[in-house]
């Protein structure tokens, strides 16, 4: 290649770079006024929404209802979900012995806590120890 066909070629190489940075300004921006400055851009955050629940999706507070209000038993003291909504979680008033109760609450919890996330149930005596768990699609064990 001669000198003069590389310098030609350099110089187009640089002229169409120029020309598309030029393309990027704000020379075509119709919200600049002539021969004035560009209006401040400065870029805003995305704001951050919660999903919204699909039709198989319960909020957390609601499945906690809905057990408590399935169980209907004087041996619950209360049902919470934990985690990222994913345990159902029924305190009692049960000792550390009763293991057949505990079984049959957390079965029967079962049946209407699987919803939205929730994949396990855990059944606690008065004092705090767990007596039964299930998940999802399987019969509580203690």
């Amino acid at each position: 290649m001669t000198s003069l066909r590389h310098a030609a070629l350099v110089t187009s190489v640089v002229a169409l770079g120029f020309a598309s940075l030029v393309g990027c300004s704000d020379a075509d921006d119709p919200s600049v006024p002539p021969g004035g400055a560009a209006p401040s851009r400065t870029a805003t955050p995305p704001v951050a929404t919660a999903p919204s629940p699909t039709a198989t999706e319960v909020p957390c507070d609601a499945v906690a209802d809905t057990v408590s209000r399935h169980l209907r038993s004087d041996q619950v003291r209360a049902v919470t979900v934990e985690g990222q909504c994913t345990t159902v979680v029924v305190a009692t008033t049960l000792a550390d012995g009763d293991a057949d109760p505990a079984r049959r609450l957390c079965d029967r919890a079962g049946e209407v806590a699987y919803s939205g996330d929730v994949n396990s149930v855990r059944v606690l005596s008065g004092s705090g120890s767990e007596l039964a768990n299930g998940i999802t699609g399987m019969r509580c064990l203690t």
